[in-house]
């Protein structure tokens, strides 16, 4: 009988590497993996190891430190390959100790970017347009239910996150209650959709809150009915929020539009016009705040964060922060005497090449929003904007969002890769 054999399967016998010894000391050890040489600190090796002593068996934790690991550190003979797994014994301040590495470890660990892969799937991220999204835009959209109840469906949602910083979620119910508190938070469709990837990122909004048009009463720009600018959510915080969702349960005012952009790909145009400008955008902090409604945050990042680790053709870019309505006056670069005081024109220049870009509506996807559909995107690279609306038709608008950590997108994103990719 044969037994199908699975795409993750097929992938690992195509890429299984083979090792084998060849030498080592006080400091190293070396290895011959798939042809070629490759040498590894015993410090790393020992930092590294999983066996009983160093790594508790229910809790996954570490039982020593690095500085302990490093201390008093010899191997006690020449290391072997069996099965295609190093071994090595070590005496680690007089304790001997054996440990075991396999091939795909070692293989993993041999490159800079080999440990990222598993982390963070830098070659499935694209960055996009109108014309691109507009292209790709039936994958995005994915079936409240099986969102909930689907594993395959959920991972496909978490892929386009990664991918592109948005999807959507459709055929939501209308909800039962007509008010929230926290008290009936576990009741609401999007607190559903946001514990399905963990946890609820409450903010001093609440756990959820509703977007409506409070008018004279407002303390955010988003409950009012006029033109929200494109912007990110909550920068004066010192871990914002890395994940946002916006459920529509009423929509059917004239206007209100939801704009999305992708601000990735804006600092990568920046950086390919004017490389001086953008590192400019990687130094020059902005400063965010917000003091109102009893409450006074305060935080200063520039707009442009930079992650080199990043592999492939993917722009380096961690994050980005963009909120004008929450900007504060520049604390760097501002006097003659500052040492980035001449940075700070580079940096003008590259910010008017950023918003002119940003504020492009062929860099734009503009949707009036279904009701019963829920928007999640990075709060970190997606830019969120609305149009001004009126309720001069008698219409309703009531969006209610949420925010999740992007740590829990990213904990779903790595297990689903390692069971459906």
């Amino acid at each position: 009988m044969l037994r199908r054999i699975g795409r993750s399967q097929l992938s690992h016998f195509r890429l299984q590497s083979t090792i084998s010894f060849v030498n080592f000391n006080n400091k190293e050890v070396s290895v011959n993996l798939d042809g070629k040489t490759v040498t590894f600190k015993n410090t790393f090796l020992r930092d590294a190891c999983t066996s009983p002593k160093s790594v508790d068996a229910s809790t996954s934790q570490k039982l020593f430190t690095t500085a302990e690991a490093a201390t008093d550190l010899s191997i006690t003979q020449k290391p072997s390959v069996v099965d295609n797994k190093l071994n090595i014994q070590w005496n680690n301040k007089g304790e001997l100790l054996n440990s075991t590495y396999s091939a795909s470890f070692l293989k993993k660990y041999s490159t800079p970017a080999g440990p990222r892969e598993d982390f963070f799937f830098d070659k499935d991220r694209k960055l996009w347009d109108n014309k691109e999204l507009i292209a790709n835009l039936d994958s995005l959209h994915h079936d409240y239910e099986a969102y909930l109840n689907d594993e395959k469906t959920f991972f496909d949602a978490v892929f386009n996150m990664n991918k592109y910083g948005l999807c959507f979620i459709d055929n939501i119910p209308r909800p039962i209650l007509e008010k929230m508190d926290e008290s009936n938070v576990a009741q609401w469709p999007v607190a559903k959709l946001a514990e399905r990837f963990g946890y609820i990122r409450k903010t001093f909004y609440g756990s959820l809150f509703d977007v409506k048009n409070l008018k004279t009463e407002a303390k955010n720009l988003a409950y009012t009915n006029t033109f929200l600018p494109l912007h990110m959510d909550l920068l004066y915080y010192e871990s914002p929020p890395g994940v946002q969702m916006l459920h529509a349960i009423d929509n059917s005012t004239l206007g209100g539009e939801n704009i999305f952009c992708d601000s990735f790909l804006a600092a990568e145009h920046v950086r390919q016009v004017d490389p001086t400008a953008y590192t400019a955008l990687t130094k020059i902090p902005i400063t965010f705040h917000y003091d109102n409604n009893n409450e006074y945050y305060y935080y200063k990042r520039p707009l442009i964060i930079e992650d080199m680790a990043i592999t492939g053709d993917f722009p380096k870019i961690h994050a980005i922060n963009y909120s004008p309505p929450f900007q504060g006056p520049f604390e760097i670069g501002i006097t003659k005497k500052d040492p980035a005081y001449e940075m700070f024109d580079d940096f003008i220049r590259g910010f008017r090449l950023f918003e002119k870009f940003i504020n492009d509506p062929a860099n734009h996807y503009e949707v009036k929003m279904k009701e019963g559909t829920c928007v999640l995107f990075e709060n970190r690279r997606v830019l969120h904007s609305r149009n001004e609306f009126s309720d001069s038709n008698g219409g309703d608008r009531w969006l209610m969002g949420t925010y999740v950590d992007g740590d829990s997108l990213r904990s779903k994103l790595r297990l689903g890769y390692r069971k459906f990719k």
